[in-house]
């Protein structure tokens, strides 16, 4: 099969988000299973996507604003998404010789492209649900509603042309069956795929010497819980007066979550990598005690499943999905608890011991999560729908 993955908010060549590091793990058992799989993307994230993807084609969206750097000015991505729907509105345009559509999250930028694309290539329509914007607390914002006015429009379409529906655990299912349901449509069937990892690419070091008390691990947004951060290592470094943080990643907040840290006096106490390949984002995990989830939405938690495999605690604000992605591996605290997160911190701090201990069992727990598994059951769901977009019959 040809695959053609529609990723329009892709704006600059530095931040990498939980759905790229999905697609990196799939994308190449897709190809080594003898499968093409290409991107469509703005050429400001084509740097990036070469090296992750160096085996795949990647076709211009178009570039006209680069990501902002706080949140307001998310609406000033609008102009660039639209500009960037426009070539696919055009069948002509539009052809291309895939097989498979795959829309990277279900926003209508995303979703509107890849049906017009389908639709001209007599393609499957195939989307991956990671998580829902609609009905998250503190989605109140202007931006925020344009979303949500996305979202609903993206499922309307989708329930109409789409193909084939994944999902990230029944949960998500459950929540866009009821999305489904309030816009007075039929709800679709979803095939709940999981994500995974490849143990073999993070290696368990328990012996290897600790840099860093602490590390967070993903892209630096507000709605990760990043601005957090100052806050929450001040009181941890009242307890643990040398205690060291280490931020791996890159995003539009970096300068904001940079200016509180300085206005916290914790620029030396705090470590801020940047976008780093994966060779050394493996050794800095090794490298920390205890891995930190201060996101406050998740449809899964890639990052945590990283901590685990590095064998590190994972502390983090408690959401709806955890218990069933992770059971009880993690030490969770409720949203808001700044205070009991920083004293959970010092707690593993405290006590090497037990957290060499839960390192080993999170390390054991993680291996259920394969990436070989995950990429196949998508592909295979993926053919069927395939199959079926050229016999409507079946």
């Amino acid at each position: 099969m040809r695959i053609l993955i529609v990723y329009n908010t892709a704006m600059e060549p530095r931040s990498i988000s939980g759905v790229q590091r999905h697609f990196a793990g799939v994308v190449k058992h897709w190809i080594a299973a003898g499968h093409q799989v290409d991107f469509a993307l703005a050429a400001a994230a084509h740097p990036l996507w070469r090296r992750m993807f160096p085996d795949s084609k990647l076709l211009s969206t178009d570039s006209l604003i680069p990501a902002p750097g706080r949140l307001p000015q998310t609406f000033w991505c609008a102009p660039a998404y639209a500009w960037r729907m426009l070539p696919f509105h055009y069948p002509r345009a539009a052809r291309s010789g895939y097989d498979v559509i795959y829309p990277c999250a279900p926003f209508f930028f995303e979703v509107y492209p890849a049906w017009r694309l389908a639709r001209a290539n007599r393609a499957a329509l195939v989307v991956k649900i990671h998580h829902l914007i609609t009905g998250l607390p503190g989605r109140t914002g202007i931006v925020d509603r344009l979303f949500v006015r996305s979202e609903r429009a993206s499922v309307r379409l989708l329930n109409r042309h789409g193909h084939l529906i994944l999902g990230s655990t029944p949960a998500i299912a459950e929540s866009y069956a009821r999305l489904e349901t309030s816009l007075g449509l039929t709800p679709s069937r979803m095939v709940c795929t999981g994500y995974g990892i490849d143990l073999d690419d993070i290696p368990f070091l328990p012996d290897a010497p600790k840099e860093f008390d602490a590390v967070v691990l993903g892209r630096l947004h507000d709605h990760k819980g990043v601005l957090d951060i100052p806050q929450v290592w001040t009181a941890v470094r009242l307890r643990h007066p040398r205690a060291r943080l280490l931020v791996i990643g890159e995003g539009p907040h970096r300068d904001e979550l940079q200016r509180r840290l300085r206005a916290a006096g914790l620029e030396e106490a705090v470590r801020l990598t940047g976008a780093v390949d994966d060779a050394e984002k493996n050794r800095l995990l090794a490298r920390s005690r205890v891995g930190l989830s201060l996101s406050r939405e998740e449809g899964w938690g890639l990052s945590i499943t990283e901590f685990l495999a590095a064998g590190l605690p994972v502390v983090a604000l408690q959401l709806p999905v955890f218990p069933e992605v992770f059971g009880d591996q993690l030490d969770t605290v409720p949203l808001g608890d700044l205070a009991g997160f920083a004293r959970k911190v010092g707690d593993w701090l405290d006590d090497p011991v037990r957290c060499r201990e839960r390192g080993s069992e999170g390390r054991r727990f993680v291996a259920r999560y394969d990436y070989r598994s995950v990429a196949a059951a998508e592909l295979a769901a993926i053919q069927e729908a395939r199959d079926r977009s050229l016999d409507p019959g079946r």
